[in-house]
């Protein structure tokens, strides 16, 4: 028969004795363990803000070893034909250290680009131009982000008029570090100056890469010829991605600043869709129907302090659009609402029609001026109130020279601030502008 003593409640449980040897050897292994994290993910951290620490903690660290030889590298000259001069020669015995440093460092890290970028860069203070050229090739071919042998690709391929090479290398560029667009559009926009090297330019902005917007808006400052970017634009017009309206009011505003309103204008119409191209005259959207494109050749309207301006449905016709500007009530500021054209010598009148309200000392008028800044004429100034829409006519001669290009515009006729107080609703609607032949000529 079995029997089982009562429990008492009570458990009892004993620590195993670890010996003096044991307890050694979790020693040792946990300082091992923590000199492992100090030689790699510390060094790790001062091979880029201490290279010379890190080298104290770990002597064969080979990103400490690239950035100090980095540093230590004579600056290449902008001259390349000086490559093989007196002031490169005279640097060879400096760069023997630093090379033997160098390829100690990418025999420890064999795909390492930087290792590449820096014997090819040795290479060259060298006068070595070979071998420079082999070690800047591996180097791309190892890391696209190694941007100083990507560079370097990207102009010795324009060198040697291997512009597929150079295209290909530029938009690696671009894609990789956008910062430096300011300096790869200069070589873009010298291909897209050549015609043999155009080609290559045209391919890369049809497949529209991210940089494209950056590359028309910088692309004014390298040209030689106004006229090329709009035969890249004219080339991607039937492209999957043809040009945004950024882009050609990018290229318009380059033309605007060098004063060449009738290419811009030429231009402008070159974009304009079938159906839009059709109603150009004069005067552009003068009924108000059609969003802004935001080019000059279209209403414009930048934003203001206590006003607001909006293309909106006709009080009396919801179909039927018209201009209206709404102010304060209160101190405004108007940056007006404006319109470019461009006028042939002549008489001219521009006619629209009106109504609303306006209280305040002064009112709104309409303006045509050359671009240079010369007034031509001015409508009557409008304030007070118009319940029902009227017609107003300004009169205008544009000179046989000096006015290539007018501004049509509204402004707030006031001459203090004072005058800039103001509250009220004013609309606008079928402009036009008609020649008038009977007009003289100043």
């Amino acid at each position: 028969m079995l029997s089982f003593k009562p429990f008492d409640g009570a458990i009892t449980f004993r620590r195993p004795r670890l010996s003096r040897a044991r307890v050694a050897i979790f020693g040792i292994l946990g300082l091992a363990l923590g000199w492992l994290v100090i030689s790699h993910s510390y060094v790790a951290y001062l091979s880029t803000a201490s290279p010379v620490a890190a080298l104290e903690i770990r002597q064969d660290d080979s990103q400490s070893i690239l950035r100090l030889a980095a540093d230590a590298l004579p600056p290449a000259s902008d001259d390349q034909s000086a490559a093989a001069g007196s002031s490169r020669r005279s640097s060879r015995a400096p760069t023997e250290g630093l090379r033997a440093q160098v390829e100690a460092a990418l025999i420890k890290s064999p795909l390492s680009a930087r290792a590449c970028r820096l014997l090819g860069q040795i290479a060259e203070v060298d006068g070595s131009a070979d071998k420079a050229e082999q070690f800047m090739y591996a180097a791309a071919r190892r890391s696209l982000t190694e941007i100083i042998a990507v560079d370097w690709m990207m102009r010795k391929g324009l060198e040697r008029k291997s512009y597929r090479s150079s295209a290909y290398y530029a938009d690696a560029l671009l894609r990789s570090t956008p910062v430096i667009a300011g300096y790869v559009t200069p070589i873009l926009a010298r291909m897209a100056e050549n015609p043999d090297a155009k080609p290559e330019i045209i391919r890369l902005l049809a497949a529209n890469p991210s940089w494209r917007r950056t590359f028309f808006y910088e692309l004014g400052a390298s040209l030689t010829d106004a006229r090329t970017p709009l035969d890249l634009l004219l080339s991607l017009n039937d492209s999957p991605a043809p040009p945004t309206a950024d882009e050609l009011n990018f290229y318009e505003t380059f033309l605007f600043e060098h004063k060449l309103y009738e290419l811009a204008y030429y231009v402008w119409l070159q974009f304009l869709p079938p159906a839009k191209l059709e109603s150009a005259g004069h005067i552009f959207n003068g009924d108000f129907e059609r969003t802004p494109s935001g080019s000059r050749f279209d209403w414009r309207s930048p934003s203001g302090g206590n006003v607001v301006v909006d293309f909106a449905s006709r009080p009396e016709k919801a179909t039927d659009h018209a201009l209206v500007v709404q102010f304060g009530p209160g101190r405004v500021e108007f940056p007006g609402v404006s319109q470019a054209t461009v006028l042939a010598p002549g008489a001219y009148a521009l006619k629209g029609s009106f109504m609303g309200e306006i209280r305040g000392p002064r009112g709104v008028q309409w303006r045509v001026k050359c671009v240079e800044g010369a007034l031509l004429g001015q409508s009557q100034m409008m304030l007070g109130s118009f319940s029902v829409w009227r017609p107003f006519e300004l009169s205008l001669v544009v000179p046989q020279t000096g006015c290539a290009a007018q501004t049509i515009e509204l402004q707030l006729a006031a001459r203090s601030p004072s005058e800039k107080l103001l509250s009220g609703v004013i609309w606008f609607d079928d402009f036009s502008i008609e020649r008038n032949d009977e007009g003289r000529l100043k």
